[in-house]
């Protein structure tokens, strides 16, 4: 299958709150169902399983238009779960996992080693970048949403108040891993921003309040994104749910927002009151491109392209990511928009 040129350069103007000379794309992820129907096997070059799936998502992203592709870290680097085991779950409760909520339990808990990373699955990927084309790595989780896995969420509420000691210490143990992470990730030639994907809110309100976060979180977001910038890269964030009310520490920290829902705030409406403060990445409400027609996603999809046309500061994408259970012609149909505008074709396989 044909791919098209991708340009990092084009992503660094919308990170820069600039105009690109063309429509940019952008999303966190998507599915098997996307990459095997833009993905010829054949194309993929033989290694393991975990090579496989890691070129299968960066041949769809080329394929699809997008000037990166985001990369996972390595499952050492993951935080083991304390909740139990989901299997096809669709959904689980943020109390699941209340099993760190001792000090006994905090030193017996299995932390991972991130003293000497292994950055070998990075360079594998790299070897086979197309030329302009530049890796966005994720993390293994957010610090908060890490701390709320391992503590559940109800419990660390009840840990706020009895013991703040271990609550400054978990913090402190995930946060300072992934400082490190983020600061040595950020460093290679391959990658041209860094993701750090990190839930804070819901539809209504943030999980914690914003004393608390100023208090345990916001520090480290700060020290991720001041680690990714001293590697002279761009520091993304996704969160999602409302955190408009604390909104001025992302747009003072990072360069760009992923995640927009419009039972809170349309993207459009995000985009008019902050794109001058950090560029908007992504937008069209999952729930919207399922409910709605192929016809209804492509003319927003148009029209939020032609709205920011001028002023730039924004990449076309879903509002969170593009789960399994969003139909492919849904999401191809937002793509379609930039690919109009583009005077471009994609082949879709099946």
């Amino acid at each position: 299958m044909s791919s098209m040129q991708p340009d990092f350069s084009e992503l660094l103007t919308v990170l820069q709150k600039k105009s690109p000379s063309r429509p940019v794309l952008f999303e966190f992820y998507m599915n098997d169902n996307v990459y095997d129907a833009v993905v010829d096997p054949a194309e993929i070059p033989c290694g393991d399983a975990d090579f496989t799936e890691r070129m299968k998502m960066m041949l769809a992203f080329n394929h699809l238009g997008y000037d990166y592709a985001t990369l996972l870290p390595p499952q050492p680097l993951f935080f083991p779960e304390l909740r139990e085991h989901h299997g096809d779950k669709r959904t689980y409760s943020l109390n699941e996992g209340s099993h760190l909520d001792s000090w006994e339990a905090f030193e017996t808990y299995p932390w991972p080693d991130y003293t000497n990373i292994d950055f070998r699955y990075l360079e594998k990927v790299a070897a086979h970048l197309p030329e302009g084309m530049k890796l966005i790595p994720s993390g293994p989780g957010g610090v908060e949403e890490i701390v709320i896995s391992l503590t559940g969420y109800e419990n660390l509420c009840y840990m706020i108040v009895d013991q703040e000691d271990l609550v400054e210490a978990i913090f402190e143990a995930v946060g300072s891993r992934l400082v490190r992470y983020y600061r040595e990730v950020a460093t290679f030639d391959a990658v041209g921003a860094c993701l750090s994907n990190d839930d804070w809110g819901f539809n209504t309100q943030t999980l914690l309040s914003p004393e608390h976060m100023a208090k345990w979180l916001i520090p480290w977001h700060e020290k991720i994104a001041s680690a990714i910038h001293e590697a002279h890269k761009p520091a993304l964030l996704h969160t999602c749910g409302n955190v408009y009310p604390v909104f001025h520490w992302i747009s003072d920290n990072y360069d760009g927002k992923h995640s927009f829902e419009d039972a809170i705030l349309p993207v459009e409406k995000a985009w008019e009151i902050y794109h001058e403060d950090i560029a908007i990445l992504g937008g069209i409400d999952v729930n919207y491109m399922i409910m709605e027609s192929n016809e209804a996603v492509y003319n927003r999809s148009l029209a939020l392209l032609e709205k920011t046309a001028k002023k730039g500061s924004f990449a076309l994408g879903t509002g969170n990511s593009v789960p399994d259970y969003l139909p492919n012609d849904k999401f191809f149909a937002m793509l379609k928009a930039a690919w109009d505008l583009r005077g471009i074709q994609v082949d879709i396989r099946n």
